[in-house]
């Protein structure tokens, strides 16, 4: 799937904010959180390590007064397994909903925010990443994400049904 066009802005909290509103050490915050849009504004977060991404405990209040309205209140962590050759991405999403913060084990739309991430920090072209997503609720997700040479930010990945439905409305 081919994602839109990204769109980026600086993120204005300080870092001691966001380090506070993630529950981790400043230092594991690395540089340039940025919010991302490719359909779904997201605030994009590069941390130090697979450990912080796993430590991560947001704060549902601290994420609604960062977020320009309650809408924008989502936050991708990230960071590589190991050394920045290594394609695989540990990631995490996080939103929150009626006062507690949610964990979505699977999220299209936050793997192709971190391609264009990775476009508005000047990332080498073309990069392919495999991103692991959803282990720390226990529903691990594998994404694929392709960003290539021309810009284009293409996110794939497999999916397993567990429900089928139709809804009427007559």
């Amino acid at each position: 799937l081919d994602a839109n066009a990204p769109r980026h802005r600086e993120f204005r909290a300080s870092r001691d904010e966001l380090a506070a509103m993630l529950g981790i050490a400043r230092d594991e915050i690395l540089d340039r959180p940025l919010w991302v849009d490719t359909g779904s504004d997201q605030l994009v977060i590069p941390l130090a390590s697979r450990d912080a991404v796993r430590r991560v405990v947001p704060k549902p209040d601290m994420m609604l007064r960062i977020a320009s309205n309650e809408a924008r209140a989502m936050a991708y962590v990230f960071a590589r397994d190991g050394s920045a050759a290594d394609r695989r991405i540990r990631a995490r999403f996080f939103f929150p909903k009626y006062g507690a913060v949610v964990e979505d084990p699977g999220t299209g739309s936050a793997c192709a925010n971190l391609g264009g991430w990775l476009l508005a920090t000047g990332a080498a072209l073309p990069v392919r990443l495999d991103v692991h997503q959803g282990d720390q609720v226990g529903r691990p997700c594998r994404l694929g994400l392709e960003v290539t040479a021309d810009h284009r930010i293409r996110v794939s990945g497999r999916v397993v049904e567990i429900a089928r439905g139709v809804v009427d409305l007559g």
